[in-house]
């Protein structure tokens, strides 16, 4: 008899795993993003005995988690929690680390993690090499390379126009304005943001966010809901 596909859960056990799942999730650690990449506990998990009867309703297919190779930029997938793993292509180690940053910090990280900075931390004259920054503090004088998404909240401030990032995500809970040009690939807005903006792919207004000031993009999408109050140039049109 050919195994069964072990990501397979059906019946009756499936309605129990999606159950006990939900009453035993926990938050994730840096609030509501979504894209944060949790790290494995690095204390061994002691074993416990047992019980006479294996519940299957534990079970429950693991997250799946886009991942940017810090070496040489592949992107592939990643299934469940992780503590380290390694690049297909280049055949790298990754380190999975994260930090909270809540006061002057300068030195160097480099993680497919993320990297929180907390109101009253900073970024001073730092490396940062990370998969994911979520930035509610100051940075300045930093080298700061980012492989997925740079959620910023309301006190983000500093050199914000020189992070290097793919896309940026203006949270739910943060009302920002910035002068200097934000460039980045996709851009979601999910607060309030007032500023200038040079987008190469999609700028996403959700229901409740808005957006306002100046918008090149490719292209642009407004949920019902959503408030935009900007000039606005689609790439390909005069």
């Amino acid at each position: 008899m050919a195994a069964k596909d072990p990501l397979v859960i059906d019946g009756f056990a499936s309605v129990q795993a999606v159950r006990r799942a939900g009453k035993n999730r926990k938050k994730p650690h840096y609030g509501q993003s979504r894209t944060t990449l949790p790290a494995a506990d690095k204390k061994a998990r002691t074993g416990t005995k047992a019980g006479p009867r294996a519940k299957i309703g534990h079970t429950v297919v693991p997250d799946i988690f886009e991942i940017v190779c810090y070496e040489c930029g592949y992107t592939f997938n990643l299934r469940g929690r992780i503590q380290k793993t390694y690049c297909p292509k280049c055949r790298k180690t990754l380190v999975a680390d994260e930090q909270i940053i809540e006061s002057d910090w300068s030195g160097r990280v480099k993680t497919i993690g993320t990297v929180q900075v907390r109101n009253g931390g900073s970024l001073t004259k730092a490396h940062v090499v990370v998969g994911s920054l979520i930035l509610d503090g100051r940075i300045e004088e930093s080298t700061t390379k980012i492989g997925r998404r740079l959620e910023l909240g309301s006190n983000a401030s500093g050199d914000i126009a020189k992070i290097d990032t793919r896309d940026i995500l203006i949270r739910a809970d943060a009302k920002l304005s910035y002068r200097a040009k934000l460039r980045c690939e996709n851009l979601i807005v999910e607060g309030d943001f007032r500023g200038t903006v040079e987008v190469s792919g999609l700028v996403t207004v959700m229901s409740g966010a808005f957006l306002q000031g100046r918008v090149k993009a490719a292209r642009l999408l407004l949920h019902e809901g959503g408030g935009l109050k900007a000039t606005v140039k689609i790439a390909g049109t005069k």
